[in-house]
């Protein structure tokens, strides 16, 4: 311990006495674990760091196995009431089947109206997700059977928040969307409870009808594994059981599709972790880059004290000894370097996430979730020390073993003079200009793919757009008439707002998934079972497609005169008229839609076509659009607009002037006082598209960083060796200059012996990544894997980068003074 002691304080003095060196290399080392702390932190949040659920890996969620229109599989998680009783059949393999629907709820019971976010939940919902009720009871079977009583269950945060943790609110009534709810209990926040939106502030009873012939879609369905089971079990059981379902209720699941589960962790990071193992995989070359940068300073710093080295030997000190004191700086810096990067990290990834989360599940809300604990500090201290021991010990042992007699011979202290003498630190130059290269080819991958992203043509004009959402709550909008009279109402008032140009309701704004439901084609044979086609199915209101500046190709949009009292009618988009009427003409045909599907849609009149317009994308930029179909949503039957009512806010579009927020204040209040009712979430619409692309925005950005860290490195790292080299070969250059050279000769032999590390790391680099390039194919979009442009520009710009890097030592090299030279020691 004491020699330990003696070794620390040493190295700390050294330090001290090179202060570039130790700014050198703990900044290298910084970056790299840092940038490594801060992905592993976000790896560990979203796929290592287990569900706080009891038992969570018997957790599953049910879904339904499918082929997209590309003929690629898919699984889908929207269950139909049909479904779900049916899944709580099969009970050898399942247990605890639960439904649950995010919804929203306009609490009315205070002075001033809110919005909530609720859940729909059936009976064994709590069991099924172990979520402990604080306060009360959950839910009885009478409560969760249709028509039973008004009782509903607080989240632990809204009971603390909005009714101050009132030991007595079990009993009381709260009043949601217009109508009484007794309170019967509190539940305990689970951040692993992650539906379709945020934590739900009400729970109240789904209340599904055992006996329900209806097969829409529209809820998640979850389940426990029972015990004993495994997965492969259960989904070999779920998929043998589709037939039976099918051969009962034929339009519950399409000819060619089965069911099957997975764990709900599984479902809930699946489409994530192909990009987090990438980007884990980018950081780990951006620290092998660090380490090398840190090993080539350890190198030239072993070499420049040899001859202190050689002293220490001859004095009396063993190899080990000399090893361990030289390990004991080297940790000591990857420690330092380590601290820095583990806080730096940290602070970056969280500033980050409070911009972009990328939509990434288990973060929280701006990347709350995402904090050190014992496995990130214990990762983090890993790595530092690996770090040290592995590019530290190849220079102590190399500094450890030299020849004595030669090194103190040796009146200058400095060893050979060529590349050929510097191989070690020659081949962590290559090195780094190579890994420099594969991360530059990912960061152009992922920039391409942005710029093509925002090059999509929506559809629509997003600029000067706000957007506002509202659940319609009480009895009077029940009815398709209340919906009509306080859209025209509303949207009369929003026109006369001074800078607004128009406006209008919807149920869906573009880029928001929206309804898919099949349809036939009156007067023609089904061809996909008993249907014609399926697509996208949007009720919107008069002004829609002027608001969003949506081009009419045929026909006429809809008029205010498109009410309840008029014929029904139908606008569908060209992608529809281009499948399906490939030689007719769609304005002579009617469409009968979602008939037969849900119950809610047995008085769907059969519609007219009388437009068609441009596609929208109604999901994200990267999704090609499918055949869509808007109706006028002042013709919704009245069964049907009470069911949309009660799950699904109506959306306003006001299409202003200038800067849409500016009319923002004055158009919410205007929505309240025709409706009555709270406003929620006022976003423009050039967010929303800012939003569909946050995953893509959050690729680019953290490879863009990776590729400039590592760019920055290599050049770096190749300066560093030059300078070294020029420096050990001083003598010589001036013993050249002194015989006839000519200063252009001396900067370009450095210049070339530069370059040509360079050119080797590059061309190592390229084939690198051309094999590594197929990896991240699936976070591309409108740019091939091996993009010939892509392998064009980086090695350019790498040439560059290292051409300026590598021409700095060489003008001080053509400047040496040969008298000066022959002097140097």
């Amino acid at each position: 311990m004491s020699d330990f002691l003696r070794d620390l304080k040493q190295s700390i003095r050294m330090f001290l006495k090179s202060p570039g060196f130790t700014f050198t290399a703990v900044t290298a080392l910084a970056l790299g674990i840092a940038a490594t702390t801060a992905i592993y932190s976000i790896v560990d949040a979203v796929v290592l760091r287990p569900l706080p659920i009891r038992d969570a890996d018997r957790l599953v969620i049910l879904l339904t196995n499918s082929v997209d229109q590309k003929g690629q599989p898919t699984s889908g998680p929207a269950a139909s009431p049909v479904k779900f009783a049916f899944w709580r059949t099969l009970t050898n393999v399942l247990e605890d089947v639960s439904a649950s629907n995010s919804i929203a709820l306009n609490y009315t019971g205070s002075d001033k109206p809110q919005h909530l976010s609720g859940l729909e939940a059936s009976l064994d919902t709590f069991k099924t997700w172990g979520i402990p009720i604080l306060r009360g009871r959950a839910f009885s079977a009478a409560e969760d059977f249709p028509h039973g009583p008004h009782v509903a269950i607080l989240s632990e945060k809204f009971w603390k928040t909005d009714f101050a943790s009132d030991p007595q609110i079990v009993g009381k009534n709260i009043e949601l969307n217009g109508d009484a709810y007794t309170v019967i209990g509190v539940s305990a926040d689970n951040p692993a409870w992650v539906q379709f939106g945020p934590q739900a502030d009400v729970i109240v009873p789904m209340q599904l009808d055992p006996n329900s012939t209806d097969v829409g879609n529209y809820f998640g369905a979850y389940a426990r594994l029972k015990p004993g089971v495994t997965l492969e079990q259960a989904q070999a059981a779920l998929a043998a059981s589709t037939q039976r379902l099918r051969d009962r209720f034929p339009l519950a699941i399409r000819p060619k599709d089965t069911f099957t589960v997975k764990t709900y962790k599984e479902f809930l990071t699946g489409n994530t972790r192909p990009l987090l193992w990438v980007m884990l995989g980018a950081v780990g070359l951006v620290l092998l880059i660090a380490c090398a940068n840190v090993a080539n300073l350890l190198l030239v710093r072993a070499t420049g004290r040899r001859r202190e080295i050689a002293i220490r030997a001859a004095i009396g000190a063993g190899r080990g000894r000399v090893v361990r004191q030289l390990l004991t700086e080297s940790l000591l810096l990857s420690l330092a370097g380590g601290v820095i990067g583990v806080a730096l990290g940290y602070a970056a990834i969280r500033a980050l996430l409070a911009i972009n989360t990328a939509g990434l599940p288990r973060l929280g809300e701006n990347g709350a979730a995402v904090w050190i604990d014992w496995r990130l500090a214990a990762f983090a201290v890993g790595i530092s020390f690996a770090t040290g021991i592995i590019f530290s010990l190849f220079p102590a042992l190399q500094g450890s073993r030299a020849d004595l007699n030669a090194v103190l011979k040796d009146s200058s202290g400095r060893s050979g003079t060529g590349l050929r003498q510097n191989k070690a630190r020659s081949a962590l130059v290559v090195s780094e200009v190579g890994l420099a290269v594969v991360l530059l080819v990912g960061a152009a991958l992922l920039i391409r793919t942005f710029v093509a992203l925002y090059a999509v043509d929506p559809g629509f004009d997003p600029h000067n757009v706000l957007t506002m959402r509202m659940l319609l709550t009480g009895g009077k909008y029940q009815k398709t008439a209340g919906v009509q009279d306080a859209a025209r109402d509303a949207v009369e008032r929003i026109r006369a707002i001074p800078g607004v140009i128009d406006a209008a309701a919807t149920d869906f704004i573009p880029l928001q998934v929206g309804a898919g439901l099949p349809f036939n084609i009156v007067g023609r044979a089904p061809v996909q079972g008993p249907f014609s086609g399926a697509g996208a199915w949007s009720p919107v209101g008069a002004g829609f497609f002027e608001t969003f500046k949506i081009a009419l190709k045929r026909g006429r949009f809809f008029t205010d005169r498109d009410d309840a009292k008029a014929p029904a009618v139908v606008i569908i988009n060209e992608a529809m008229a281009k499948q399906f009427w490939k030689d007719g003409d769609p304005l002579q045909d009617r469409l009968a839609i979602g008939r037969g599907v849900q119950g809610e849609f047995a008085d769907e009149p059969v519609r007219q076509i009388i437009g068609v317009v441009a596609d929208v994308h109604n999901g994200a930029l990267n999704v090609d659009t499918g055949p869509t179909m808007y109706v006028p949503i002042t013709q919704t039957p009245d069964r049907l607009n009470a069911f949309l009512v009660r799950l699904l806010p109506i959306s306003w579009a006001v299409r202003t002037q200038g800067d849409p927020y500016r009319v923002s204040a004055a158009a919410q209040e205007q929505l309240r006082q025709a409706t009555g009712l709270p406003v929620t979430n006022v976003r423009s619409m050039d967010q929303v598209v800012e939003l569909s692309t946050a995953r893509q925005r959050f690729n680019m950005l953290l490879m863009t960083v990776f590729g400039a860290m590592a760019l920055l490195l290599a050049a770096i790292g190749i300066y560093g060796l030059m300078a070294y080299t020029v420096e050990q070969r001083t003598q010589e250059i001036g013993i050249r200059l002194a015989l006839g050279a000519e200063t252009g000769q001396v900067r370009g032999m450095v210049m070339r012996q530069g370059m040509t590390l360079a050119l080797i790391g590059v061309g190592a680099g390229l084939v690198a990544a051309w094999a590594l390039a197929k990896l991240i194919e699936s976070l591309l979009f409108g740019v091939k894997a091996r993009d010939p442009l892509v392998f064009v520009a980086v090695p350019l710009t790498l040439a560059i980068v290292a051409s300026v890097a590598v021409w700095f030592p060489a003008v001080r090299a053509s400047r040496v003074s040969p008298m000066d030279s022959l002097r140097y020691e």
